[in-house]
């Protein structure tokens, strides 16, 4: 295994902080190069040095060095680790830029005292190559375009060995650099971000940042969705996204077997309301197979799921089940009356594909049952924050109801009915979420429990859908996938 390559760039020509850098690195065991590019600005220094930068992680370096020189190691450390892609050092764990400009930004912004920042070489030459201010105001710049762009970012605490005299921003400069930056944004001089997988605007932003991966959101649609691409081999493909490592055992296990029937069995009602005796149903994600067991007795039923021990589960109650995905599956009979998808189109990595598999495997006239979440919804809204990293443990898109309700229109579907979805939970369920997120209520639920019945009926904050196939083609679904990424990533 290759050792690590670090470039580290020290602007202005501070030759005896490069002396100290690069007897630091040669007792690491590290490749490393040390650049000191000239120029009269800082920004423009900072951006001939990481052109000429040929390292995997890329470092900026302060000139007076008044932090110990074991600092760059840490923050070589934290990129290589694949933890982060972009680091800035600070003296605080929290941001310390003023209030005023983080909300004309970004909420992280770069230490004012400390210019230490670490890259990855791909977000150092996308970020740099982007960057357009010549003076230190260029670190709220990369800021700000590390945001646009979905690196991740973290800071490192470093603690100060000297005095602290130049700062990038004041809160006047700070104000004057936001204003230009924003300027520069709404005329399109960056280069845009690539673009929502749902309804493919540009108009997508960094709303949070969970363990090894950052959650975009899209203005327009407003669906939350996971950034980073993958063919499922590490390298980047087009609107292919990668998931978290799925848990050890399936979520619904946390739910006794009462709750888990008994919603299958509301679901099994609401299905029967559309569809004629016998009729031919498909349900994409069997988990249990509590919902095939009720399902079978009236309908034809054909169940498959991609993970092998949810399918040899459901075979086991004698299901007709198929380990299999959407894309891969194989329909031998005839077309399908209804095809039904309980939280299972989150995990879909591209939508308009997974309708348009749908849309082949329904006759005319058939029936879509789909159940998701809601991200315009109060109960995601208000809880969005705590469960962001809960809410993509396994799932890659959140959807809104308004994307969902454009998406299958312009796939060639015609909405039936939209409403709120409501599963039931039980009361061992109950005791411990609330426990584990409102300590102080729990003696007052534990008391009112013992009333309510068991299992309980609950909105969860999904909504369902009833969606019937249209004959004939979508509608402009081919102009809309024509649109290609302007993003590299």
């Amino acid at each position: 295994m290759s050792a690590t390559s670090v470039s580290v760039v020290v602007p202005l020509g501070a030759s005896a902080a490069a002396a100290a850098v690069a007897k630091y690195l040669e007792t690491t065991g590290l490749t490393f190069e040390i650049l000191t590019p000239p120029g009269d600005e800082y920004g423009i220094a900072v951006r001939r040095g990481v052109s000429e930068a040929k390292g995997t992680v890329i470092v900026i370096a302060d000139a007076e060095l008044p932090y110990p020189v074991s600092a760059i190691g840490d923050a070589v450390a934290m990129v290589e680790s694949g933890a982060t892609d972009v680091v800035f050092a600070s003296t605080r764990t929290e941001p310390i830029a003023p209030a005023f400009t983080r909300s004309l930004l970004v909420p992280l912004l770069p230490d004012r005292t400390i210019h230490l920042a670490a890259f990855s070489s791909t977000a150092a030459k996308v970020l740099h190559a982007e960057s357009r201010l010549p003076h230190r105001g260029c670190e709220l710049e990369i800021a700000f375009l590390a945001n646009k762009y979905g690196f991740r970012v973290e800071y490192l605490v470093v603690h100060p060995t000297s005095p602290l005299r130049v700062r990038s921003f004041g809160k006047v400069g700070g104000i004057a650099s936001a204003i230009a930056i924003r300027w520069a944004n709404r005329r399109n001089a960056y280069r845009a971000a690539r673009r929502c997988p749902v309804c493919f605007s540009s108009e997508v932003w960094s709303c949070a940042q969970i363990p090894g991966n950052v959650v975009r959101a899209c203005r327009r649609c407003k669906c939350r969705y996971l950034n980073q691409f993958t063919d499922g081999e590490g390298t980047p493909a087009h609107r292919v996204l990668r998931a978290h490592e799925p848990p050890t055992s399936p979520s619904y296990e946390s739910h006794s077997p009462p709750a888990r029937e008994r919603t299958s069995l509301r679901r099994f009602h609401w299905l029967r309301n559309q569809l004629t005796l016998r009729a031919r149903v498909l349900e994409v994600g069997v988990r249990d197979g509590s919902f095939g067991a009720i399902a079978t007795e009236e309908f034809e039923y054909v169940g498959i799921d991609p993970a092998s021990a949810a399918a040899r589960h459901a075979r086991a109650r004698g299901l007709e089940v198929y380990c299999a995905s959407l894309a891969s599956f194989v329909n031998t009979g005839p077309a399908f009356d209804a095809i039904t998808l309980f939280h299972v189109f989150e995990n879909m990595a591209d939508p308009h594909d997974t309708l348009g598999r749908i849309k082949d495997l329904l006759k005319p006239g058939g029936v879509l049952f789909l159940s998701t979440f809601d991200t315009e919804g109060l109960i995601y809204l208000f809880s969005e924050q705590k469960r962001m990293a809960q809410n993509f443990r396994t799932h890659l898109i959140l959807y809104s109801r308004s994307a969902l309700i454009e998406l299958l229109e312009h796939s060639g579907f015609e909405l039936i009915d939209i409403g709120p979805d409501f599963e039931y939970r039980d009361h061992k369920f109950l005791r411990h979420w609330i426990s584990a997120h409102h300590p102080f209520l729990g003696p007052i639920a534990r008391a009112l429990l013992h009333v309510l019945p068991d299992p309980l009926i609950l909105s969860t904050g999904s909504i369902r859908i009833v969606a019937k196939r249209r004959s004939g083609p979508p509608l402009n679904v081919r102009t809309i996938r024509s649109v290609e990424p302007t993003h590299a990533r």
